[in-house]
């Protein structure tokens, strides 16, 4: 009985030497890949602001100061050159409301030829005004493609005569001529102030 017991416990110790080589090792983590998925925020770039467009020069500013100063010398020159120059207040032509004369000049050849320019000024919306009314004293308007003014033409008096006005912005130019081709110098002083 002896050797029975001595078996039982060789059993018992081998079976639990057996059990302690099943413990669990202690488990290392293993690193897998996370399921959380990424977000991208873009943070949207601001609209610029668009800055006030700054009020463009007024075309007044260029109106010469003297009738020896419209146009280039040489139009001028070709045009009334060859006329006497007079005093050329107190005319009267058509104007847009509230005008304001800035320059007045007149050349005339005894009965033979005369030229009359009046430029003047007044607020944009009174220059359109003017333009509008000119229909009904007959007048044609166009807009002029070289100087981006309104030029408008009416035939004058005389079959040699006509009246023209060249209209932008706040300047009114108004021209009559009798036996004178005066558009090259119109389109020349037309170009010095509307620039």
């Amino acid at each position: 009985m002896r050797r029975w017991r001595s078996v039982a416990v060789a059993a018992a110790l081998v079976a639990i030497a057996g059990l302690a080589g099943c413990v669990p090792e202690q488990a290392t983590p293993v690193a897998s890949e996370s399921a959380t998925p990424t977000v991208t925020v873009e943070t949207p770039t601001p609209t610029p602001t668009p800055t006030p467009s700054e009020t463009p020069a007024s075309a007044a500013a260029n109106i010469p100061a003297s009738c020896d100063e419209l146009g280039t010398a040489s139009s001028r020159a070709e045009t009334v050159g060859g006329l006497t120059a007079q005093h050329a207040d107190g005319f009267v032509r058509p104007s847009p409301p509230n005008a304001t004369t800035k320059l007045s000049c007149n050349w005339i050849q005894e009965e033979a030829a005369a030229v009359l320019i009046i430029v003047s000024t007044a607020t944009d919306v009174d220059v359109s005004t003017g333009l509008q009314q000119l229909a009904s004293e007959g007048y044609q308007c166009q807009a002029a493609q070289d100087f981006g003014a309104q030029y408008c033409m009416r035939p004058g008096d005389a079959a040699t005569s006509e009246d023209v006005i060249v209209a932008r912005d706040d300047v009114w130019i108004y021209l009559e001529t009798v036996n004178v081709n005066a558009r090259a110098w119109l389109s020349d002083i037309a170009a010095q102030i509307y620039g």
